[in-house]
């Protein structure tokens, strides 16, 4: 976990080619505001550095909310940003807790790529999710 002027960002690694949604799955991220410093929208990258790969396990790129929707749990919006691009590549799309959403179909298998993830830090003080590409 990496912390930034209070912001927290949280990635890792990994899975294999047994499908998409089932663990271990292919990265786990979230942000967080630990000091509570933060009072509005925040937008993280996933992963901090570095840009995550798709594979032949899964045709989209994926997120689970993996909050409870309390304050440590937040919904939240995700996006997909293609290395090379500096914006969203279809948009924002809401992601409820507990619920998994599609951010992009049909990617090619070797694809570079982040995930932003919008959280409103002045309601609530982080999110948790889970990918699968």
């Amino acid at each position: 976990m990496v912390i930034a002027t209070g912001l927290a960002v949280a990635a890792a690694p990994a899975q294999a080619a047994t499908g998409c949604r089932s663990a271990p799955y292919s990265a786990s991220f979230g942000l967080a505001d630990n000091f509570m410093v933060f009072d509005g929208v925040e937008v993280a990258s996933a992963p901090r550095t570095g840009t995550y790969r798709t594979t032949s396990q899964c045709r989209d790129i994926q997120v689970k909310n993996t909050g409870d929707g309390g304050s440590w749990g937040a919904p939240f919006h995700a996006c997909v940003v293609y290395s090379g691009r500096a914006t969203c590549a279809n948009g924002w799309t809401y992601v409820p807790p507990r619920q998994w959403r599609n951010l992009a179909t049909n990617v090619k298998d070797g694809t570079r790529f982040t995930i932003w993830i919008s959280v409103n830090l002045g309601t609530y003080n982080g999110a948790s999710a889970v990918g699968d590409w």
